[in-house]
């Protein structure tokens, strides 16, 4: 049959068209590939998987060994007052076993010197005590190889010296605590006389056993954190007149810093991670509290896991993840740029029933440990976040048969190792308002 010469011209725009509205409106894609005849799938995004959040309190964790020195004492609603004191050694400097002083040298005075760092938990506008204590003998490990955020050293009863300031670590102050003359003027002459005390590092350490600072009772400023490197040191200070007056410094610095450690320990009294009984260490939110929380620096761990996950599979035939995102959402109004500010980043590692720490999640090539850093909502206040991309984890829940209880903790650093005690309170997928929600977008077959 022939076609008009006018149809002819109409025809190819017609079937043009038709194809074209076809592609546009079709929400299935074929893949032939996947599955017998003619199925087709469908990339789903489920957002209505409910995350399950927990806050796990440690009884102890190992502070020993980390270089970090904390010091103070906060009181947050939140958290419960935080007393933070620490231990250490100051060793013998090797070059003054031979030293011998000028005849005319003056002793003048001795004092120990800290260089506080850009971490602190509190307000920085409160004064407090510090006061350095002599240990009654060297410290030791609690257990094996390890001493604890609850262990102690004893300590002579009185202090050694005291000092009240308000340190402002933005400003650059320091931390310096004068001893008593006679403690100065009595290792000076022990050097000057080369006695048996300054003869070897193991005998300086039988006659100076350490310090401990903390500090007052009743202080509620902040808890400052402090490198426990060579900003830290032991300084004493004499003189010479000939020819002319000139001053001069012995310098001790820390030393056995295996053995140097932090006390941390939390009245939880009056909050919400006071314990019902004494058996209780992981808490739930509630009405109340529909937060949970993190700052391993006081051994406070956010458990997050999805007993629920396993059902998306009965949604319809899937056929394999896409991506799988976690959103974390802090409570607005928990946390600013000062005393309460938010971890600089967070990491998540691995964990059971059991809710002992296991291995960090790694990047999607699994080369290093994924971590997210704050997005801070500074315009509706509504959307700061940490956004985690936990696809590969999420997959391996779905893809292994085993307990529900399978999840993760989401922490700063691993208790005991963290330079600050910054912390943060996450809202639970029963928050009226910051929820933290798993997006999860699979292929799924028709």
């Amino acid at each position: 049959m022939t076609l008009p010469r006018s149809a002819t011209r109409v025809l190819p725009v017609v079937i043009f068209l038709a194809l074209f509205f076809t592609s546009c409106y079709k929400d299935e894609i074929s893949f032939g590939d996947i599955t017998d005849g003619d199925s087709n799938t469908r990339i789903i995004t489920i957002d209505t998987i409910t995350p399950v959040m927990s806050t796990v309190v440690l009884d102890s964790f190992p502070t020993n060994g980390n270089k970090i020195i904390l010091i103070g004492r906060w009181s947050d609603a939140q958290l419960g007052t935080t007393d933070a004191s620490t231990y250490l050694q100051f060793g013998l400097p090797a070059d003054l076993v031979s030293f011998t002083f000028p005849n005319d040298a003056v002793y003048d005075s001795i004092a120990l010197g800290f260089n506080p760092i850009q971490q602190y938990y509190g307000d920085t506008l409160g004064a407090q005590t510090y006061s350095v204590y002599e240990m009654a003998y060297q410290p030791d490990y609690t257990y094996a190889s390890q001493i604890y955020n609850t262990s102690t050293t004893g300590l002579l009863p009185a202090p050694l010296a005291s000092v009240t300031r308000q340190l402002r670590p933005g400003y650059g102050d320091s931390l310096q605590i004068r001893l008593p003359q006679d403690k100065g003027l009595d290792l000076y002459n022990k050097i000057r006389t080369n006695a048996t005390e300054v003869s070897t590092a193991d005998n300086f350490l039988n006659y100076l056993r350490g310090f401990c600072i903390r500090v007052g009772a009743t202080d509620k400023g902040a808890i400052y954190s402090f490198n426990a490197d060579s900003s830290v040191v032991m300084k004493l200070h004499y003189h010479t007149t000939i020819p002319t007056y000139q001053e001069h410094i012995i310098q001790f610095y820390i030393t056995r810093t295996d053995y140097q450690y932090n006390r941390v320990v939390s009245d939880r009294s009056n909050t919400p991670l006071a314990p019902k009984n004494n058996l209780q260490t992981e808490f739930f939110p509630d009405a109340q509290t529909s937060y949970a929380f993190s700052q391993a620096g006081t051994g406070v761990m956010m458990k997050v896991k999805f007993p629920s996950l396993r059902n998306i599979l009965g949604y319809t035939p899937v056929v394999r993840l896409i991506s799988a995102k976690l959103v974390l959402k802090p409570v607005e109004q928990t946390f600013d740029d000062y005393g309460y500010r938010l971890p600089d980043s967070l990491y998540l590692a691995q964990t059971d029933a059991s809710n002992l720490i296991g291995s960090a999640l790694t990047s999607s090539d699994g080369a290093s440990m994924m971590y997210a850093s704050p997005f801070v909502d500074y315009i509706s206040r509504s959307n700061t976040n940490y956004t985690f991309d936990v696809s590969s984890y999420i997959n391996y829940l779905l893809t292994t048969a085993g307990t529900t209880e399978g999840g993760f903790f989401v922490l700063q650093e691993a208790p005991g190792t963290t330079q600050g005690l910054d912390r943060v309170l996450m809202g639970s997928a029963n928050h009226p308002k910051y929820k933290t929600q798993l997006s999860v977008t699979v292929m799924a077959v028709e």
